[in-house]
């Protein structure tokens, strides 16, 4: 669907739809899953729970297109208008979001009280092969220790 028109402060635009996941990054901070509402050459509307600023920059994920940077120049309840560094090609412009969809990444932004807990939580995940095998030396250990006190009294 194609919506030509002007758009704020007179700018001429040609607007994709795309309602398609994306990935987001800001300022060296982690990829966060995004929803890309609709694209042009020169920019492009997104929603997100990430609190993002007017003048931020932003890298994000076009599919079948590459990543590229952009700014954000205004908000609105959770959407956001980018304008893109540099307008991307219109070949570039035509194949983003056209091919297979992106796999989302699963990530949401995580509350500041919360990050310890997860971060916890993740690195037992990947290292409970050798963690539980770990905790039962220890407990030996300690249950020995125990035991040798208690027979010195």
């Amino acid at each position: 669907m194609l919506e030509t028109g002007h758009i704020r402060n007179g700018r001429m635009a040609q607007r994709r739809a795309t309602d398609a996941p994306s990935t987001m990054r800001t300022d060296g901070g982690d990829p966060v899953d995004v929803l890309v509402l609709d694209l042009s050459r020169s920019g492009i509307r997104i929603m997100t729970e990430a609190d993002l600023g007017i003048g931020q920059e932003i890298s994000i994920g076009l599919a079948g297109a590459g990543v590229t940077r952009a700014y954000v120049t205004w908000a609105r309840s959770g959407e956001y208008g980018c304008a893109f560094e540099r307008p991307i090609a219109a070949e570039d412009e035509a194949a983003a979001f056209s091919r297979a969809p992106v796999k989302r990444l699963g990530r949401t932004l995580v509350e500041r009280g919360d990050a310890a807990e997860d971060y916890l939580q993740d690195l037992y995940r990947r290292h409970r092969v050798w963690a539980l095998p770990w905790d039962a030396v220890l407990m030996t250990l300690a249950m020995l220790i125990l035991v040798w006190a208690l027979f010195r009294l």
